[in-house]
């Protein structure tokens, strides 16, 4: 995967076959977001503020449990075999503040949204 022509063939067949999706969420994390998960029997989707941030997304299988935390460490793989791992500085206290969860079946049957604001 470190050679560019490489990258290109295989790494878009893999991350279909290995059901990998990712998204770049353009917002700060200082302000009050609401977050929503759609978690259908095929496929799950994520909206910031009402808006898609991931669509068609491959559903995990199996019954899954909802866990949020705040953390400085960070783990890196790529595609080209790069690893890394450590801790981010955090300069000053850390907080995360949930306002309202909310874990409910949608309307559609086989179909469950959590959403946190």
């Amino acid at each position: 995967m470190n050679l560019r022509p490489v990258y290109r063939a295989l790494w878009p067949p893999s991350q279909r076959a290995l059901g990998i999706k990712e998204a770049i969420i353009e917002t700060t994390m200082t302000g009050w977001h609401t977050y929503a998960i759609e978690w259908e029997k095929e496929k799950a989707r994520f909206s910031v503020d009402g808006e898609t941030a991931l669509a068609d997304a491959p559903s995990p299988r199996g019954p899954l449990g909802f866990v949020m935390w705040l953390d400085n460490q960070y783990l890196v793989v790529t595609p080209w075999g790069r690893l890394g791992w450590g801790l981010l500085d955090v300069p000053g206290r850390g907080w995360m503040e949930v306002e309202r969860l909310a874990i409910e079946p949608l309307e559609r049957a086989g179909t469950t949204c959590a959403g946190f604001d």
